[in-house]
């Protein structure tokens, strides 16, 4: 799936490929395959494909089936400049959690970002321990997981609100707000709603999700808008509500399975849409 495009603030982000392709590729799929979903396997990459160019989610895990590295890899078709950002995470001993990342964005220094957790496993907050000042805050409430990220700190520079409407495993809605802080106000950027199918997602893993999900999903949005979805259980198959460049009536999605049942192929039922989005697996 690919989730709504956002503008570039993550950190000191600079690179942003072009809304055409993020919205060719920034879109969402699911599939009218029948069953539980299936997936055994751990997703290696995400790969949102279209005449535009190419982008990269892309994991790495430990020998534990930790997360050890997240890594995001844009080739624009034009040949114009590509981008990379990773996160490498830092684990002490066996711990399951993470207790740090070291963000690097194109050949930028690289930054070491502090992770707390609350008594259930967690996110609540991503600390930059550089000059940037970034800080996220997530938290949880009912259905809800809401994210508070703000470039410099504060509300002195570019900030956001998303949350994320959780139902039985699944993101369901999604609603955004920005804060722009030479008119000094939030402005209401989207809010969608996302159907699902019964094909499982290939982003997925319960001990992820439910640790560092919210996390992913924000390195991979706010970097370069990539397939973003690391909380749900199941794929999606449409999309619909407000957001720059959905057709009215919204979206449908197919997907193609393997022999496993394991989605490999995602691909929009959008006029003019070219993109799909390409799974392969550990």
């Amino acid at each position: 799936m690919i989730m709504p495009c956002r503008p570039p603030s993550f950190c000191t982000l600079t690179f942003c490929l072009a809304v055409t392709f993020m919205f060719s590729s920034c879109t969402h799929s699911g599939s009218t395959d029948g069953g539980s979903p299936v997936n055994n396997s751990y997703l290696a990459s995400a790969r949102n494909i279209s005449s535009e160019g190419i982008l990269v989610d892309s994991f790495s895990y430990d020998d534990k089936k930790r997360v050890a590295t997240f890594g995001q890899y844009g080739y624009p078709a034009d040949g114009s400049d590509s981008g990379k950002m990773t996160a490498a995470f830092n684990f002490s001993g066996n711990n399951t959690l993470p207790d740090s990342y070291v963000y690097t964005l194109n050949d930028d220094p690289s930054v070491l970002h502090a992770l707390t957790f609350d008594g259930q496993g967690r996110i609540t907050k991503d600390t930059s321990t550089g000059a940037d000042h970034f800080v996220a805050y997530y938290t949880y409430s009912g259905n809800y997981i809401i994210s508070r990220i703000f470039a410099d700190g504060d509300l002195s520079s570019e900030a956001y609100a998303d949350t994320m409407i959780v139902t039985d495993g699944n993101m369901t809605g999604e609603k955004l707000w920005t804060w722009d802080p030479s008119e000094t106000q939030w402005t209401d950027q989207e809010q969608v709603t996302y159907g699902r199918a019964a094909a499982a997602n290939p982003g997925y893993k319960a001990e992820i999700a439910a640790a560092v999900g919210p996390l992913l999903h924000a390195l991979s949005l706010y970097n370069f808008s990539g397939y973003g979805d690391y909380v749900s259980k199941n794929i999606v198959n449409k999309l619909t509500g407000m957001l720059e460049g959905l057709p009215p009536g919204g979206a449908s999605y197919t997907t193609h399975v393997d022999a496993t049942g394991r989605v490999t192929e995602l691909l929009p039922s959008i006029p003019g849409a070219d993109g799909k989005v390409v799974f392969t697996y550990y």
